[in-house]
């Protein structure tokens, strides 16, 4: 009878056959490939330095630059020319005065009102009134703050009723804070000895040595990447 891991022992060995075939035809591909290439690494390829009538960045400078000086020129008289055209025509036809109005904006309203002398009695009426309710308005006010008792600004003069009672309140509770700090003074409660003291120190010392160590690190950090810099600027105009 034929189980399930029979089967897979089966088809294991058959891809491994074929698996085997494909990476040798494979590896002899590659390994004949590998005859015609150039016996120096990708890496040395770059070490040489490339030999060019121009850098790259001089490339575009001088292959159109007098075509497009020449179109930038005449683009730019025509421009000119066109908004100064424009503005010539919109500056007479705003000299001219428009058919819908007998008058320039500016003059609409220097004309005769028929209703000036009519406005003029109406704001004067209107003027007498408000100043008979203003000159009310203030002797009204001015009476409430004579039957006042007394102003606003006098209000905190006048003696407080409850002056005595805080009086006391504030020298009884002088008397017990007096009491309080003979009995230990607060410049003397942080002088007892610390139970932790020892164990703080040996932290301290520590994260000293661990402090130390880090700007060790850094120092080395900071030489080798400075290695690295002149190896990369060296390299750099090694390419140039």
């Amino acid at each position: 009878m034929t189980t399930t891991m029979d089967i897979k022992e089966k088809w294991y060995e058959a891809n491994l056959k074929t698996a085997r075939e494909s990476r040798k035809k494979w590896y002899k591909a590659n390994e004949s490939v590998g005859t015609t290439l150039p016996k120096e690494h990708w890496y040395e390829t770059n070490k040489k330095a490339t030999h060019t009538s121009k850098p790259w960045y001089e490339a575009n400078l001088a292959g159109h630059l007098d075509a497009k000086k020449k179109w930038y020129e005449a683009n730019l008289k025509v421009a000119v020319d066109s908004i100064r055209e424009e503005r010539t025509k919109w500056y007479e036809a705003s000299k001219q005065p428009t058919d819908k109005t007998s008058q320039p904006w500016y003059e609409a309203n220097t004309h005769f009102d028929p209703h000036m002398e009519t406005k003029r009695k109406w704001y004067r009426a209107n003027l007498e009134i408000a100043r008979a309710a203003k000159q009310k308005w203030y002797e009204a006010n001015q009476q409430v703050e004579k039957e006042a008792r007394q102003p606003w600004y006098e209000a905190n003069i006048y003696a407080d009723p409850h002056m005595e009672q805080k009086k006391k309140w504030y020298k009884a509770n002088l008397e017990i804070a007096r009491t309080n700090m003979d009995n230990k003074k607060w410049y003397e409660a942080n002088t007892h000895v610390d139970q932790y003291a020892d164990a703080k120190q040996k932290w301290y010392r520590a994260n000293l040595a661990l402090t130390r160590k880090k700007a060790e690190k850094q120092k080395w950090y900071e030489a080798n990447l400075e290695a690295t810099r002149e190896g990369q600027k060296k390299w750099y105009d090694s390419n140039k």
